[in-house]
């Protein structure tokens, strides 16, 4: 079919059709004719945000019973209130009754800047038409206010089919803590909740309390700690007994014993992910501290933890992170260690991260971590003077037997600029697992050090002697193999791409027989050419 009209003018008709909400048109036109495809396609949204009742209201709705096709709505639906504030939301109720079981491809619903009030919303009638949109996996919720903890249990148990939560500046209107609320909220039915995220819409300089007392409400729930302690073991909260990852976006816990009690709250959890961002106020653990009827989740086994770079942690509260991993016992069942590679981190953090890997070594499958924390030295100082002897800061992969996936980091720095390859080698040079399948390993650049072009001269100088390394009988199920150049400056991608592009193939030509090579060409090439 040749258009009557040109494209610039289907354009300007389609738009004209969206304005007016009429989506539904848009979608027949959109599959009726391959010529206008892409022409509709643009003028059907992937996110919509509705501010009012009269915003729901503009999408048109085919009333006539008539089977034709329909749109299935965009892929993430945002109600806000209004921002900087707490504004009611009584277009929720709009549009969960006008667009539930019709917009059956929304996979995300996010409010925020909002308040939940009963004179605006009929909680029964909103989560009945929630119900109705089975496609909905997503839940975010961003500065908003319910009346109790029981509203917010039972938005979340309306959508049939959620999988993750995630919740910033959650505040309630009233006491958190009411036992007869607890108790309600124990008897809402089971989710297949999968993930958690917590955390606060900014960064503050110390933990809100909105964020206190949400952790803490969610751990009381979970542990039963109301009204009446149980005479014997702790069941599951049945809203995220199943959750199996946490995330929690701020570190701001006022003590590591809040963390432990959240994680008492979650039994089914086995990924845990923390974003760094202020000091604990109180240091030290101590065991007391877990509720006496409940214990910590026995199928955690992968921690990572991500440092902002506006942060600069102290190294106590590392070290009381850490002093829970070990005393508990998750350090034992740990399958996968992601510790963060900045090297501008305090020494003694890092100290501290040394002290949980030699803990994790016998059951550890998965590891990224700095090179640096292999080496006797750390930013030029002697490890020793920072940690007991009988910690054994120096650091060897020999006792990591079952080791699958190993990602090691090398900053580029004035004092290393000519042996980037040293210390990846000198840590697979004392590899004994013969499961390690993977390797990446990334050379993180500074561009304002200007040093990239030496650094390269340095990497493709040693880039034989991982090879001949790689090349080891331990490494016999080696299948691949990343190497990247990561913070260049996109203006020197190009260059970068086209240098080690050419060198690879020269400078590492055992791997180059191996099947890896294909993987690494390309991994290399993308990864420079984004500028990663």
């Amino acid at each position: 079919m040749v258009l009557p009209f040109p494209a610039e003018l289907w354009l300007d008709i389609f738009h004209g059709l969206a304005k007016e909400g009429e989506y539904d048109t848009l979608e027949r036109c959109r599959v009726v004719c391959r010529e206008l495809y892409p022409i509709a396609k643009e003028c059907l949204s992937w996110n919509m945000t509705f501010k009012s009742t009269e915003g729901v209201e503009r999408i048109k709705v085919d009333t006539s019973g008539e089977e034709m096709r329909r749109w299935g709505g965009p892929a993430t639906v945002d109600i806000n209130g209004s921002p900087g504030g707490d504004q009611p939301i009584p277009h929720l109720a709009t549009f969960a009754s006008r667009l539930g079981g019709r917009w059956t491809s929304v996979k995300e619903l996010r409010i925020s800047s909002a308040v939940w009030r009963a004179r605006d919303l009929d909680a029964d009638t909103v989560f009945r038409d929630l119900a109705r949109f089975p496609s909905i996996t997503q839940l975010t919720l961003v500065d908003v206010k319910f009346p109790t903890i029981l509203m917010l249990g039972r938005l979340v148990c309306a959508l049939p089919r959620l999988d993750d939560v995630r919740l910033y500046n959650v505040r309630f209107t009233r006491q958190p803590f009411d036992p007869s609320t607890i108790s309600q909220f124990r008897l809402l039915p089971r989710t297949q909740l999968k993930g958690l995220v917590l955390g606060e819409s900014e960064v503050a300089a110390m933990p809100t309390h909105s964020f206190i007392e949400l952790v803490d409400v969610i751990a009381a729930i979970g542990n039963r700690q109301c009204p009446v302690p149980p005479r014997g073991p702790t069941q599951a909260c049945p809203v995220w007994s199943a959750i199996r990852a946490l995330e929690i976006t701020s570190y701001s816990f006022p003590s590591v014993a809040a963390l432990a009690r959240l994680l008492c709250a979650l039994p089914s959890l086995e990924t845990l992910k923390l974003h760094w961002s202020r000091t604990s106020l109180k240091h030290g653990f101590d065991r007391k501290s877990i509720p006496a009827h409940s214990s910590l989740p026995s199928r955690l086994e992968a921690v990572e933890v991500i440092f902002r770079d506006i942060v600069r942690p102290d190294p106590r509260s590392v070290a009381d992170l850490v002093d829970f991993f070990i005393t508990t016992g998750i350090s034992n069942q740990l399958r996968c260690l992601d510790i963060p590679p900045r090297s501008s981190l305090p020494t003694e953090c890092y100290v501290s991260f040394c002290r949980l890997i030699k803990h994790s070594m016998q059951s550890l499958h998965d590891l990224s971590v700095n090179a640096d924390l292999f080496r006797p030295t750390l930013n030029g100082k002697d490890m020793s003077l920072h940690a007991d002897q009988t910690t054994a800061p120096y650091l060897s992969l020999s006792e990591c037997t079952r080791l699958k996936y190993l990602a090691l980091t090398v900053d580029v720095t004035l004092g290393n600029g000519s042996c980037l390859c040293t210390p990846v080698i000198e840590v697979l040079s004392h590899v004994t697992s013969t499961q390690i399948s993977q390797i990446v390993v990334n050379f993180s650049a500074n561009p304002w050090l200007g040093l990239l072009g030496e650094g390269l001269k340095s990497l493709m100088d040693g880039l034989p002697q991982l090879d001949a390394v790689l090349s080891l009988p331990v490494f016999d199920n080696l299948a691949e193999v990343w190497i990247s150049v990561g913070n260049i400056d996109h203006r020197d991608g190009e260059w970068v791409t086209a240098a080690l592009g050419a060198c690879l193939g020269a400078c590492l030509p055992k791997l180059y027989e191996r099947r890896s090579v294909n993987s690494l060409m390309r991994h290399v090439q993308d990864e420079s050419a984004s500028g990663l």
